[in-house]
Protein backbone atom coordinates (compact mmCIF):
# COMPACT_ATOMS: atom_id res chain seq x y z
CA UNK A 1 0.00 0.00 0.00
CA UNK A 2 1.38 3.31 -0.91
CA UNK A 3 1.99 6.52 1.44
CA UNK A 4 -0.55 8.84 1.57
CA UNK A 5 -0.03 12.36 1.44
CA UNK A 6 -3.37 13.87 0.37
CA UNK A 7 -6.95 12.56 0.75
CA UNK A 8 -9.10 13.91 -1.53
CA UNK A 9 -13.11 14.01 -1.34
CA UNK A 10 -15.55 14.49 -3.41
CA UNK A 11 -18.68 16.36 -2.03
CA UNK A 12 -21.78 15.17 -3.28
CA UNK A 13 -22.77 11.68 -1.82
CA UNK A 14 -19.27 11.85 0.45
CA UNK A 15 -19.36 15.00 2.83
CA UNK A 16 -23.28 15.82 2.05
CA UNK A 17 -26.14 14.13 1.86
CA UNK A 18 -27.05 16.19 -1.30
CA UNK A 19 -27.63 13.75 -4.08
CA UNK A 20 -31.07 12.62 -3.12
CA UNK A 21 -32.09 16.25 -2.77
CA UNK A 22 -30.55 16.95 -6.59
CA UNK A 23 -31.73 14.02 -7.56
CA UNK A 24 -35.69 14.94 -6.61
CA UNK A 25 -35.69 17.83 -8.01
CA UNK A 26 -34.09 17.03 -11.35
CA UNK A 27 -36.80 14.37 -11.32
CA UNK A 28 -39.35 16.08 -10.57
CA UNK A 29 -38.67 19.32 -13.28
CA UNK A 30 -38.07 16.53 -16.25
CA UNK A 31 -41.23 14.76 -15.84
CA UNK A 32 -42.95 17.62 -18.22
CA UNK A 33 -40.12 16.64 -20.94
CA UNK A 34 -40.29 12.76 -20.91
CA UNK A 35 -41.27 9.15 -19.79
CA UNK A 36 -38.82 7.99 -18.00
CA UNK A 37 -37.71 11.07 -15.30
CA UNK A 38 -35.92 9.08 -12.40
CA UNK A 39 -33.95 6.91 -15.14
CA UNK A 40 -32.82 9.74 -16.71
CA UNK A 41 -31.94 12.02 -13.44
CA UNK A 42 -30.23 9.03 -11.70
CA UNK A 43 -27.78 8.99 -15.21
CA UNK A 44 -26.49 12.28 -13.84
CA UNK A 45 -24.99 11.22 -10.73
CA UNK A 46 -21.60 12.23 -10.55
CA UNK A 47 -21.51 14.64 -13.62
CA UNK A 48 -21.17 18.45 -13.79
CA UNK A 49 -23.83 20.65 -14.29
CA UNK A 50 -23.05 21.73 -17.74
CA UNK A 51 -22.06 17.81 -18.38
CA UNK A 52 -25.61 17.09 -17.35
CA UNK A 53 -27.34 19.62 -19.45
CA UNK A 54 -25.55 18.09 -22.44
CA UNK A 55 -26.46 14.58 -21.17
CA UNK A 56 -30.05 15.53 -21.17
CA UNK A 57 -30.74 17.50 -23.77
CA UNK A 58 -29.28 14.95 -26.23
CA UNK A 59 -31.63 12.42 -24.78
CA UNK A 60 -34.51 14.48 -25.60
CA UNK A 61 -36.51 15.36 -28.98
CA UNK A 62 -35.42 19.29 -28.34
CA UNK A 63 -32.85 21.06 -25.93
CA UNK A 64 -34.69 22.42 -22.99
CA UNK A 65 -34.48 25.97 -22.78
CA UNK A 66 -31.57 28.38 -20.55
CA UNK A 67 -34.37 29.07 -18.56
CA UNK A 68 -35.13 25.72 -17.30
CA UNK A 69 -31.46 25.47 -16.31
CA UNK A 70 -31.14 28.36 -14.37
CA UNK A 71 -34.66 27.74 -12.49
CA UNK A 72 -33.40 24.39 -11.76
CA UNK A 73 -29.90 26.20 -10.51
CA UNK A 74 -32.04 28.30 -8.13
CA UNK A 75 -33.95 25.70 -6.44
CA UNK A 76 -31.13 23.33 -5.89
CA UNK A 77 -29.22 25.75 -4.23
CA UNK A 78 -31.86 26.80 -2.43
CA UNK A 79 -33.17 23.50 -1.09
CA UNK A 80 -29.43 22.85 0.05
CA UNK A 81 -28.86 25.55 2.13
CA UNK A 82 -31.89 24.98 4.04
CA UNK A 83 -32.13 21.00 3.53
CA UNK A 84 -28.42 19.97 4.49
CA UNK A 85 -28.08 18.83 8.08
CA UNK A 86 -24.30 19.12 9.96
CA UNK A 87 -22.69 15.65 10.34
CA UNK A 88 -20.78 16.38 14.08
CA UNK A 89 -19.18 13.18 13.85
CA UNK A 90 -18.04 13.65 10.16
CA UNK A 91 -16.73 17.11 11.58
CA UNK A 92 -15.11 15.29 14.34
CA UNK A 93 -13.44 13.04 11.76
CA UNK A 94 -12.35 15.39 9.18
CA UNK A 95 -10.63 17.19 12.17
CA UNK A 96 -8.68 14.41 13.64
CA UNK A 97 -7.13 13.50 10.13
CA UNK A 98 -3.11 13.38 10.01
CA UNK A 99 -3.18 13.94 6.51
CA UNK A 100 -3.65 17.22 4.86
CA UNK A 101 -6.94 16.94 2.99
CA UNK A 102 -9.45 19.10 0.20
CA UNK A 103 -12.58 18.33 -2.24
CA UNK A 104 -12.68 18.02 -5.88
CA UNK A 105 -16.50 17.95 -6.99
CA UNK A 106 -17.79 18.56 -10.43
CA UNK A 107 -19.71 20.86 -8.85
CA UNK A 108 -19.59 24.71 -8.85
CA UNK A 109 -17.83 26.28 -6.69
CA UNK A 110 -20.85 28.37 -5.40
CA UNK A 111 -22.76 25.19 -4.92
CA UNK A 112 -19.64 22.99 -3.48
CA UNK A 113 -19.23 25.85 -0.84
CA UNK A 114 -22.78 26.44 -0.26
CA UNK A 115 -23.07 22.86 0.81
CA UNK A 116 -19.93 23.04 2.75
CA UNK A 117 -21.37 25.69 4.97
CA UNK A 118 -24.83 23.96 5.39
CA UNK A 119 -23.14 21.08 6.42
CA UNK A 120 -20.70 22.88 9.27
CA UNK A 121 -17.61 21.77 6.97
CA UNK A 122 -16.48 24.81 4.64
CA UNK A 123 -13.64 26.24 7.48
CA UNK A 124 -11.83 22.69 7.61
CA UNK A 125 -11.66 23.24 3.73
CA UNK A 126 -10.85 26.73 2.76
CA UNK A 127 -8.00 26.84 0.45
CA UNK A 128 -8.44 23.33 -0.56
CA UNK A 129 -11.63 23.69 -2.93
CA UNK A 130 -11.40 22.03 -6.39
CA UNK A 131 -14.15 22.38 -8.92
CA UNK A 132 -14.92 21.38 -12.40
CA UNK A 133 -14.77 24.50 -13.01
CA UNK A 134 -11.23 25.07 -12.57
CA UNK A 135 -10.18 22.48 -15.35
CA UNK A 136 -11.24 21.41 -18.70
CA UNK A 137 -12.80 17.96 -18.39
CA UNK A 138 -14.87 17.12 -15.34
CA UNK A 139 -15.25 13.20 -14.17
CA UNK A 140 -14.82 10.40 -15.34
CA UNK A 141 -11.86 12.34 -16.77
CA UNK A 142 -8.96 12.90 -13.75
CA UNK A 143 -8.40 16.39 -14.17
CA UNK A 144 -9.94 17.77 -11.14
CA UNK A 145 -8.21 15.64 -9.19
CA UNK A 146 -4.73 15.92 -10.62
CA UNK A 147 -5.47 19.39 -10.32
CA UNK A 148 -5.83 18.77 -6.27
CA UNK A 149 -2.60 17.32 -6.28
CA UNK A 150 -0.53 19.15 -8.07
CA UNK A 151 -2.03 21.75 -5.83
CA UNK A 152 -0.90 20.09 -2.81
CA UNK A 153 2.60 19.13 -4.54
CA UNK A 154 1.87 15.84 -4.09
CA UNK A 155 1.93 12.65 -6.46
CA UNK A 156 -0.75 11.38 -7.41
CA UNK A 157 0.65 7.95 -6.48
CA UNK A 158 0.21 9.04 -3.23
CA UNK A 159 -3.22 10.46 -3.09
CA UNK A 160 -5.91 8.79 -1.58
CA UNK A 161 -9.75 9.53 -3.14
CA UNK A 162 -13.16 8.64 -1.67
CA UNK A 163 -15.72 8.83 -4.59
CA UNK A 164 -19.50 7.60 -4.17
CA UNK A 165 -20.33 7.75 -8.10
CA UNK A 166 -19.06 5.69 -10.87
CA UNK A 167 -17.36 8.73 -13.38
CA UNK A 168 -15.89 9.74 -9.88
CA UNK A 169 -14.37 6.17 -9.03
CA UNK A 170 -13.27 6.34 -12.57
CA UNK A 171 -11.56 9.74 -12.64
CA UNK A 172 -10.39 8.79 -9.31
CA UNK A 173 -7.95 5.18 -11.10
CA UNK A 174 -7.48 7.49 -14.21
CA UNK A 175 -5.53 9.81 -11.89
CA UNK A 176 -3.70 6.77 -11.03
CA UNK A 177 -4.75 7.62 -7.13
CA UNK A 178 -5.47 4.49 -4.57
CA UNK A 179 -9.48 5.15 -4.83
CA UNK A 180 -12.05 4.30 -2.32
CA UNK A 181 -16.12 3.82 -3.07
CA UNK A 182 -17.96 5.02 -0.43
CA UNK A 183 -21.17 3.45 -0.41
CA UNK A 184 -23.58 3.67 2.82
CA UNK A 185 -25.68 0.37 1.76
CA UNK A 186 -23.33 -1.83 -0.14
CA UNK A 187 -22.60 -5.04 1.04
CA UNK A 188 -18.78 -4.48 1.91
CA UNK A 189 -17.60 -6.78 0.44
CA UNK A 190 -16.10 -5.14 -3.15
CA UNK A 191 -12.70 -4.40 -3.25
CA UNK A 192 -12.11 -0.94 -2.35
CA UNK A 193 -15.53 -0.47 -0.71
CA UNK A 194 -16.34 1.12 2.30
CA UNK A 195 -19.72 1.75 3.86
CA UNK A 196 -18.59 4.52 6.73
CA UNK A 197 -16.14 7.06 6.16
CA UNK A 198 -14.04 6.56 9.21
CA UNK A 199 -12.95 3.08 6.97
CA UNK A 200 -10.57 4.96 5.33
CA UNK A 201 -8.32 5.45 8.08
CA UNK A 202 -7.15 1.93 7.28
CA UNK A 203 -5.81 3.22 4.20
CA UNK A 204 -3.29 5.51 5.72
Amino acid sequence: MPNIDLIIFDCDGVLVDSEPLAHALLTQALRPYCVDAESLSAACTGRSYPDTQQFINAQLDAPLPPEFWDALQAETLKSLATDLLPDPELRALLAGLQRPFCVASSGAHDKIRLSLRAANLLDLFEGQIFSAEDVAQGKPAPDVFLLAAKHNIVDPSQCLVIEDSGPGVAAGQAAGMTTLQYLPGGDGKQANQIQQLSELLQWL
